[in-house]
């Protein structure tokens, strides 16, 4: 490992570098005329030029701040350590998006499955947790698998990019457990595939609270419409709209009840519902 100044023009991005794009650097090309590359770019050499590992950001704010020359960190590294090398930095400065984060992780196990194989031996490579790492295996393959869909997986994304089709990792998530059900595994492929795409719209606005009532209820009863499944659990935070039947018996005193009450039926039922319910304990207050 060496650090050095390296002409602008002999760095190149290459396919190891996890992130995709830089995003918006308007604010980082302003800080890299003022104060230049803060941090090193981390690089590996190849055939008299370098390869761009780290620093995908900095690389495009110093080109346009016009710089003629970088600082870089300089690393003999093997494709699947570059890799590694490169989700580490980007996790730890949590500057990459699950869709990134899911295809480097897919490329290292192409690479070498006998070193990367599990999700043991990823958390080892990167020291993201287990349970991360299968979040976004997860996540990204449940959009993915959406057919007709362009869904892709981001941290938190704004609405103006939900309505161009991300849906939070969270979200995602959460939907990849409706999927996995066992009465939704039932289903016909074709019918489960609609089905799951229609709860995702369902759901990719709500709240994440809101959401994981709305998938519970999903998977209890998978054929219903959506729409019905949604108000179904969304009503529960509002108040449940029920039609029933009562015994005659039941009926006669509850027609009592409500007349020496000067009620009616359908007003007294909530009450003597609720006065039950805190009874055995089930409402406190």
């Amino acid at each position: 490992m060496s650090l050095a100044q390296v002409e602008l023009r002999k760095l190149f991005l290459g396919n190891i570098n996890v992130r995709r794009t830089a995003g918006n650097i308007t604010e980082l090309t302003q800080s890299v005329k003022e104060k230049g590359i803060e941090q090193p770019l981390l690089v590996r050499p190849v055939k008299g030029k370098y390869e761009v590992i780290a620093g995908r950001r900095r690389f495009h704010a110093a080109r346009a701040a016009g710089l003629k020359r970088v600082p870089v960190m300089i690393r003999q590294l093997r494709d699947d350590e570059a890799i590694v090398a490169s989700l580490v930095e980007n996790l730890q400065r949590e500057d990459i998006e699950p869709e990134e984060e899911y295809d480097g992780y897919v490329r290292l196990q192409k690479l070498n499955p006998e070193l990367y194989g599990s999700y043991e031996q990823l958390h080892k490579a990167t020291s993201k947790s287990k349970t991360h790492i299968e979040d976004v295996f997860s996540a990204v393959q449940f959009a993915r698998g959406l057919r007709g869909t362009k869904k892709i997986v981001k941290v938190a994304p704004t609405r103006e990019e939900k309505g161009r089709g991300a849906i939070s990792l969270v979200h995602a998530k959460l939907l990849k457990t409706a999927e996995r059900a066992e009465t939704v595994k039932e289903l016909p492929k074709a019918e489960r595939l609609a089905k799951l795409s229609e709860l995702t719209e369902a759901v990719v606005d709500q709240p994440v609270d809101k959401a994981r009532k709305i998938i519970d209820e999903f998977k209890k009863d998978p054929e219903k419409s959506v729409e019905r499944i949604k108000e179904t659990a969304l009503a529960k935070e509002s108040g449940v709209h029920l039609h029933i039947y009562i015994a005659p018996k039941v009926a006669s005193v509850l027609s009592k009840a409500a007349e020496d009450r000067g009620m009616t039926e359908e007003e007294l039922v909530p009450i003597a519902v609720e006065e039950w319910l805190k009874q055995v304990g089930y409402v406190v207050g």
